[in-house]
């Protein structure tokens, strides 16, 4: 459910250039493969697999085909029609032509050249770990008009949260209309998400606490978030890292553009080279 977050998002982002919405993507002569650099391979990928798994009997039929997929390829480097091939031979001798008719079931050309937001088959997960933070989430949306001094949340609310459900919980929150200023700033101090050192919630509550980009709360995090994007917020993330920086830099030009464009001029150098390219393209500079 997180990765779908991210591959929806990303989506969304290419609707003008919807061949980097597929999994297989002919670049023309002379085109950047990096402008197509996105979650898009690895989650709508990810969907794929899952898809396969489901198609030829579940995990138990699937992992012994994994293996047998990285004892045949390692340390090599094959394109998709290989691996196809490999899949195909690999059934017809582990369930014949049963198996293979199931795999001749699948909309293939969907999957590999298939642009939008939607995937070409709906997906059914195991939420019972989402539910926890799908609840405190609508707790939250449900409270958004309670003075803060009101308001019934604890730091207990998490105390059996694991990272994934922390992460799954900001994502949830920026499904519902923005809150107020002093909603995000409230649970960002209480549950630590806008101090904390783990990078995949920091980001996320970045993204949470961003969104409407003329609210007080925005342009107060916009400056949190360029001193931690780069590394000289005292927490501490690895510049260049484009899964963060690339998403915070557009969530902060979208607030305050002199400040994005600022901050990344005054640290650039320090970002790896083709992250500085695509940040400089996503901030209008390049």
């Amino acid at each position: 459910m997180i990765g779908n977050k991210a591959m929806e998002d990303d989506l969304r982002r290419y609707a003008n250039t919807p061949k980097y919405q597929r999994l297989l993507i002919n670049f023309e002569p002379g085109e950047d493969p990096d402008d197509a650099y996105s979650s898009v391979p690895y989650e709508k990928g990810a969907n794929f697999l899952y898809h396969l798994e489901q198609t030829v009997g579940g995990l138990q039929v699937f992992l012994p085909y994994v293996r047998d997929y990285v004892k045949t390829f390692s340390g090599k480097s094959i394109g998709t029609f290989q691996w196809k091939d490999h899949l195909y031979a690999y059934f017809k001798a582990h369930g014949g032509e049963e198996m293979i008719n199931a795999l001749d079931k699948v909309d293939w050309d969907g999957w590999f050249y298939g642009e939008g937001i939607e995937l070409p088959v709906k997906l059914e997960y195991d939420t019972s770990l989402a539910t926890k933070a799908q609840d405190l989430a609508a707790r939250w949306h449900e409270a958004r008009s309670i003075d803060i001094a009101k308001l019934g949340f604890s730091v207990s609310d998490l105390d059996s949260f694991n990272s994934n459900q922390k992460m799954l919980l900001l994502e949830q929150l920026q499904d519902y209309p923005p809150f107020p200023s002093a909603h995000k700033r409230h649970l960002g101090e209480l549950y630590g998400f806008s101090t904390t050192g783990n990078a995949e919630i920091r980001f996320r509550f970045y993204e949470f606490a961003l969104l409407d980009p003329s609210s007080s709360a925005a342009k107060e995090f916009a400056k949190d978030a360029a001193l931690w994007v780069t590394g000289n917020d005292g927490t501490g993330l690895i510049k260049g890292r484009g899964k963060f920086s690339r998403p915070v830099f557009r969530s902060i030009n979208k607030v305050d553009k002199d400040l994005a464009v600022s901050t990344f001029n005054k640290s650039k150098k320090a970002f790896h080279p083709i992250v500085r390219k695509m940040i400089e393209k996503d901030l209008g500079l390049a």
